[in-house]
């Protein structure tokens, strides 16, 4: 087969695909010399297996796969693969079983495609698993056209040999298989809102100024900036930015506060403060006040100081007491 001259392979390659994908998408009984099983994490990153021509790859789609729309499958071949070159295939699988393990040799399935590995090193071919796969085809991969289900959560992939007389360097050969989920432009997000215990009134949610009916625990947004905006009659407005990363989980915290003015004072560590009339406790955080007229009294020693100010619902106010001293220059 070697000394056949090209037209001559092609002939027969030509009628070797004919004859197999007659039956590519009937069920048949098969044996592999060793079967590979490799798993695509949680985290997506790509998993590989060195495989010879007689051997299948089982890849186990990851639990969660909203994220995955398809599959990219890097092959890397040695050299003698290359000088015969279209004399290994390989074929996909769907319905397979039983279940694939590493101890079993034995297997049924349909074939949904055959392929033979042409005279490159390396090889990328993409498999799409839903209608959000959106990789356009190049010159540079192959997108599988024939549709696997993968409804076990399994890609099944076997080799062969496509003709006889191969010498046996051939035969011994392994191929270095890569796998890597290709992944949808999107991430979940999770939000939670916590408000006042005294107040059980309802609040709204916007995101990207949509409207959105209940609390998101795992809402599915492109990845990028978006904006958040909660609202209420009794709740003051609560903006937010966040980010949204590719198959990842953003979470955010809001806590909501009424609509009730807040205060916070800062002073010296030595000052007494009055608020209304009653003396404080040194307060650090803000504290709710009632809408209206207020006064505040600072006293260091004999030096007295006091502001008075209209406090308004959905307003927040800062008073701050500076004691500083200046120097100046005389001749």
């Amino acid at each position: 087969m070697k000394n056949c001259k090209k037209p001559c392979k092609k002939i027969l390659f030509s009628l070797l695909l004919i004859t197999v994908n007659f039956f590519a998408l009937y069920a048949e009984n098969f044996r592999v010399a060793k079967t590979h099983v490799i798993s695509i994490p949680q985290n997506y990153s790509e998993v590989s297996a060195n495989l010879g021509i007689f051997d299948a790859l089982a890849i186990k789609l990851p639990e969660d796969k909203t994220f995955v729309t398809g599959l990219e499958l890097t092959m890397k071949v040695p050299q003698i693969m290359t000088t015969w070159r279209d004399s290994v295939a390989y074929s996909f699988y769907d319905g397979i079983s039983p279940f694939p393990t590493e101890k079993l040799i034995d297997y049924a399935g349909t074939r949904t495609s055959i392929s033979t590995i042409p005279g490159k090193i390396v090889n990328t071919i993409y498999i799409p698993l839903n209608e959000k796969f959106n990789i356009k085809n190049n010159p540079y991969a192959k997108i599988l056209e024939e549709k696997i289900s993968a409804k076990n959560g399994i890609i099944f992939l076997r080799y062969m040999l496509a003709m006889k007389g191969a010498p046996e360097e051939l035969e011994n050969a392994r191929i270095q298989v890569t796998a890597r989920p290709v992944l949808s432009n999107e991430g979940y997000f999770s939000l939670e809102v916590s408000k006042p215990e005294e107040k059980n009134e309802n609040f709204s949610i916007y995101i990207d100024d949509s409207f959105i009916p209940s609390i998101p625990q795992k809402m599915l947004l492109k990845e990028g900036e978006h904006h958040l905006f909660v609202t209420g009659e009794t709740f003051r407005n609560e903006v937010r930015t966040f980010i949204v990363e590719q198959a990842k989980l953003t979470s955010l915290k809001v806590a909501l506060r009424g609509i009730e003015p807040e205060v916070k004072i800062l002073s010296p560590e030595n000052a007494s403060i009055y608020f209304d009339g009653e003396e404080l406790d040194s307060p650090k955080e803000p504290f709710v006040i009632t809408q209206g007229p207020h006064t505040v009294k600072f006293t260091i020693g004999d030096y007295e100081i006091t502001k008075t100010f209209d406090a308004i619902n959905g307003r927040s106010y800062s008073v701050n007491l500076n004691i500083d001293a200046s120097v100046t220059e005389e001749e």
